[in-house]
């Protein structure tokens, strides 16, 4: 009997049987604990087109899985790979399902000396959201079922670096994790995001951005630039993601992409090679848009609007 077939069926299988235990309580976990390892599948895959016995296909690749359960276990101690059974303790259930709401609301003042403003956001699994401008540098509104924020800041000459992280947590059951942010509109922004399993809508088109990276596993990630800054830098690194990039038609915009199984639409650009790709007119424009991508299984947009 084939290998692949094999391969391929136990791996359909096993997703079977990852739903079934979720669903029926036995086994609580985030599903971006399985994008993570998507890597593994590539593993497993590249072992399936080594010419060797199909024996020594299926010895390397229960080593694969067996290397990287532990792997995991040592070193993946931290909210992301956070995952457990339910052993029918009822007092334990009890506990998870009657979480209380957590709310919290979070500002940073203005100091009319901040002529840039670096925002970095750690922030795990749930809702995030850019939206609207503020008079303070940065107002933050949460609601979420478990673990709190915590946000920091610290001046290096004329730019404030202000720090937003997500205080160890034990995840279990069905997080809920909503946060909208404000930010003030005079400074010139970097935006670094770190984000797990997520939905990311960032709506920067009323500020001005040099820089923004973002680095997700399994998410879905929207940005929204707009023109007010001469040369904006975008830097996305994703996993399993969907991926929309928003730019406006008065920005010239160059994308570089560097993807695996990832579907594209980049309407109005012009193919330069493989992996390089321009608007018309893109070296004589005032205001320039880099954007670098890399990704996996992703879904790629860029729209002009």
């Amino acid at each position: 009997m084939s290998y692949r077939k094999i391969f391929w069926g136990v791996l359909l299988v096993l997703i079977g049987v990852l739903f079934i235990l979720k669903n029926t309580g036995v086994l609580f976990f985030n599903w971006h604990t399985i994008w993570n390892l998507w890597p593994v599948i590539l593993i497993l895959w590249g072992i399936s087109l080594i010419p060797v016995k199909d024996w020594i296909k299926a010895v390397l690749s229960i080593a694969t899985v067996i290397i990287t359960f532990c792997v995991v276990q040592k070193y993946g101690n931290n909210d992301n790979w956070n995952w457990h059974f339910n052993y029918n303790d009822d007092k334990d259930n009890t506990e998870m399902n009657n979480n209380e709401p957590i709310t919290q609301n979070l500002s940073e003042d203005m100091d009319s000396l901040v002529k840039y403003a670096t925002l970095n956001l750690n922030i795990g699994v749930g809702d995030f959201r850019i939206k609207d401008t503020t008079d303070k540098l940065i107002i933050l509104d949460r609601t979420g079922s478990q673990g709190r924020y915590s946000m920091t800041s610290e001046d290096v000459d004329s730019t404030r670096r202000i720090k937003l992280s997500l205080d160890k947590a034990e995840f279990r059951g069905e997080v809920k994790n909503n946060v909208e942010m404000k930010l003030n509109a005079y400074p010139i922004w970097d935006i670094e995001l770190n984000v797990g399993a997520a939905q990311v809508n960032f709506d920067l088109s009323l500020f001005k951005t040099r820089k923004v990276n973002i680095q997700g596993g399994a998410s879905d990630v929207e940005v929204k630039l707009g023109s007010l800054y001469p040369e904006s830098n975008v830097d996305i690194e994703a996993g399993a993601a969907s991926i929309t990039v928003k730019i406006p038609k008065e920005a010239g915009c160059e994308i570089t992409t560097n993807t695996f199984l990832a579907s594209k639409n980049f309407n109005g650009f012009n193919k330069v090679d493989s992996h390089h790709y321009q608007t018309s007119g893109f070296v004589t424009a005032a205001k320039k848009i880099h954007i670098n991508m890399q990704a996996g299984m992703a879904s790629i947009d860029v729209i002009r609007y």
